[in-house]
C-alpha cells in the first residue's frame, strides 16, 4: 500500500512538474498599443472643431460687415420710418402718449438698427444707454440730439399717460426731426 501511495504521490509530483514547465514555456500576450496606430481623435473632436472654425468665420464676417460703415443709397428704412411716423400722426386723437412713444421709438431704433446695425432695437433703453459702443457711427452732435431724445420718449412710454394730442404730436415733429438728421449724416455710396 505504501508503493501506491508513493506511486500515486510520484505520478502527482511529475503532473505538478509537467503543469510547472507547461507554464514556464507560455509567454505573456504582448500589449497592443505598439501595434495600433497613432492617437485617434474622437467624432466629437472633429465635430468640435468644425464647428470653432464655422463660428470664428461668421464673427470675422460679422465684424468686418460691421465696421464697413458704407450703407447702400437705396435703402428706403428712412422712408419708411417717416410712413410709420406720419401714421401715426393721423391716430392722435385715438392713441395714449406712452403708444405714441413707443411707435416713435419703435421707428427711430428700425432705422438705427437697418442702417447702422446698431442693436438698440433689441436693447430696454437702460442696456442701451449703458453700452458703451452705442452709437459710436453717429456724429457726436446726431448723438447729442438722439440720446436726451429717446431718454425723453423712454420717460413718455413707461411714465403715466392719457391722450394728449398736442404732445404727441410734437414727440411725432420731433421724431422727424431727428429721423432727417440721422438721414443726412448717414454715409453714402459714391459709385
Amino acid at each position: 500500500m505504501c508503493s501506491q501511495e508513493a506511486s500515486s504521490s510520484l505520478s502527482y509530483s511529475l503532473e505538478i512538474h509537467q503543469w510547472y514547465k507547461i507554464m514556464l514555456e507560455l509567454h505573456d500576450i504582448p500589449d497592443p498599443d505598439s501595434l495600433l496606430p497613432g492617437v485617434r481623435i474622437a467624432w466629437w473632436g472633429w465635430l468640435l472643431t468644425v464647428i470653432s472654425i464655422i463660428t470664428l468665420a461668421w464673427l470675422a464676417r460679422r465684424k468686418l460687415a460691421r465696421t464697413s460703415g458704407v450703407i447702400p443709397t437705396d435703402s428706403t428704412s428712412y422712408l419708411a420710418c417717416q410712413i410709420e411716423l406720419n401714421a401715426s400722426r393721423e391716430k392722435l386723437t385715438s392713441l395714449s402718449l406712452a403708444e405714441v412713444a413707443t411707435r416713435c421709438s419703435l421707428a427711430l431704433r428700425t432705422y438705427l438698427h437697418v442702417n447702422l446695425d446698431e442693436q438698440a432695437l433689441y436693447e430696454t433703453h437702460d442696456e442701451f444707454l449703458l453700452r458703451p459702443e452705442a452709437l459710436q457711427r453717429l456724429p457726436r452732435g446726431a448723438r447729442d440730439h438722439l440720446e436726451p431724445f429717446l431718454s425723453k420718449l423712454a420717460q413718455c412710454k413707461y411714465g403715466p399717460s392719457g391722450t394728449d394730442p398736442a404732445e404727441s404730436a410734437k414727440l411725432i415733429d420731433d421724431s422727424l426731426r431727428i429721423l432727417h438728421g440721422l438721414e443726412s449724416t448717414r454715409g453714402r455710396e459714391i459709385q
